[in-house]
């Protein structure tokens, strides 16, 4: 065997010739894939400003709207909480915590849809 049949086995794979024309297509369809993936995922991250959840605590006497890109957007308090300063207070840590909890659980819903579209399940 001459140098030149080393050359193309170590450029094969195991002396298999693999196309050259065919790695860069695959790699090239990566490469589109992936700045596809990245404009899919930069499109949600700004449409979560447009996505909003709540959380109500205390039976409902603390209510609080925040959006997906983690904006609270409203906290309603009853009437009734404003003379009770530590309970107002524990409602809404737990109103703020709430709220924080379900952003996080749609933000992963919404961007699993987008990494099963591309065959990624589980990569957020």
């Amino acid at each position: 065997m001459n140098r030149r049949d080393n050359l193309k086995k170590i450029k094969s794979f195991g002396g298999k010739n693999l196309g050259g024309g065919k790695q860069e297509k695959l790699l090239k369809d990566f490469a589109k894939m992936q700045e596809e993936l990245q404009k899919k995922i930069q499109e949600l991250e700004e449409s979560f400003s447009q996505i909003e959840v709540e959380a109500s605590v205390g039976g409902g006497a603390v209510r609080i709207v925040a959006t997906c890109d983690r904006r609270v957007k409203d906290i309603e308090i009853d009437e009734d909480l404003k003379e009770d300063f530590d309970t107002l207070k524990d409602l809404l840590i737990a109103g703020m915590n709430e709220v924080m909890e379900k952003i996080e659980k749609r933000r992963e819903e919404e961007m699993s849809k987008i990494t099963q579209q591309f065959g990624i399940p589980g990569l957020m």
